[in-house]
């Protein structure tokens, strides 16, 4: 523990059993070994820090903090980001898992890359038995790519648990901001880019990001994609040199809103609650629900929910598309 190490990978985690360990493992066995792992336990009611003690007994790279009081997920991760000492930090949830040569092949890209200051990876989707469901992609891949969304001020939405960012950067962005949970990786990324980051996804699947099984609530879905918007809204004002709206001047010009652009808002979310539900229908193998859900959406919002089908390679049990939005593990 006396060497600084060249990766820290941070977790933030509440309440993470039965998964938490199996992501911990992951890291454990990397095949790249200059890491540490820093751990922050929000207040976990269940077992999950005898488990995480358990593990550290026998690897002393393992560091946990116990936090008296639930920090949030943003709280959470900012506060062991407060003694990570690597130059880069390595972003893993409690329900997902790395791959063995996560670390080794993401610092050998920046090796390649070294103008690059954020990156994440592609993956695969797993159920809640570890059994791969779908493919993970992004479009994000070149230099062109990233200045076609800055120009067209499009919010980045990359694999957040396989994220490496520097240190410094995140530091220098005072790392996350808890009002914008659970899109606080939506914000994030759009601070980076204006502190100057360049942000490349690394075309290869190093992570395995766990679907749950269950439906998402309409309240929860739009709620988060309400959040989700507005990091997107501030990430406009800021580069329009204009002051972020404040989330509840937010929620009031939106509810302010004529009685015909809060229908066409709500037909849109249900579209896209609809087609994530009928995603995760599909990974769970109900392929009945899945495809009475995608005809409703299809109804909804012809161009959003065809669009997204066309594009996504249907193959076997397989079920293609980009990174969720949100943090993958209960905070």
């Amino acid at each position: 523990m006396n060497a600084s190490p060249q990766v820290s990978v941070l977790m933030s985690v509440r309440n993470g059993l039965p998964y938490a360990p199996r992501a911990i493992n992951s890291i454990v066995c990397q095949t790249f070994g200059e890491w540490e792992f820093v751990i922050v336990d929000n207040a976990s009611t269940d077992r999950t820090v005898e488990e995480i003690e358990f593990i550290a007994a026998t690897e002393s790279r393992i560091r946990l903090i116990r936090s008296s009081s639930d920090l949030g997920h943003s709280g959470g991760l900012n506060k062991g980001l407060e003694i990570c000492r690597g130059p880069w930090v390595a972003r893993i949830d409690a329900d997902d898992v790395a791959l063995p040569n996560r670390l080794e092949r993401q610092l050998d890209f920046l090796r390649k890359n070294p103008d690059v200051q954020v990156t994440s990876c592609f993956g695969y989707y797993i159920d809640q038995n570890d059994v791969i469901v779908g493919n993970i992609t992004h479009d994000l891949t070149t230099r062109e790519a990233f200045r076609r969304y800055v120009e067209r001020q499009l919010a980045i939405g990359i694999l957040h648990p396989g994220a490496l960012i520097s240190r410094d950067l995140l530091l220098r962005v005072r790392g996350y901001r808890g009002a914008f949970d659970p899109a606080n990786d939506i914000d994030l990324w759009g601070r980076l880019v204006d502190a100057g980051a360049l942000i490349l996804v690394q075309p290869e699947p190093l992570m395995k990001y766990r679907v749950h099984d269950g439906s998402i609530s309409a309240h929860s879905f739009r709620r988060n994609r309400l959040k989700y918007q507005w990091a997107r809204d501030c990430m406009r004002s800021r580069r329009r040199a204009e002051v972020e709206p404040a989330w509840d001047e937010y929620v009031a010009s939106r509810e302010s809103a004529s009685f015909w652009k809060k229908l066409n808002r709500w037909r849109r979310a249900s579209a896209r609650q609809l087609y994530r539900q009928s995603g995760q229908h599909f990974i769970s193998r109900r392929v009945l629900q899945a495809c009475c859900g995608i005809s409703l959406a299809i109804v909804l919002q012809p161009s959003y929910a065809i669009r997204r089908f066309l594009t996504q390679r249907l193959g076997g049990n397989r079920w293609n598309t980009r990174p969720p939005v949100g943090p993958s593990a209960v905070t």
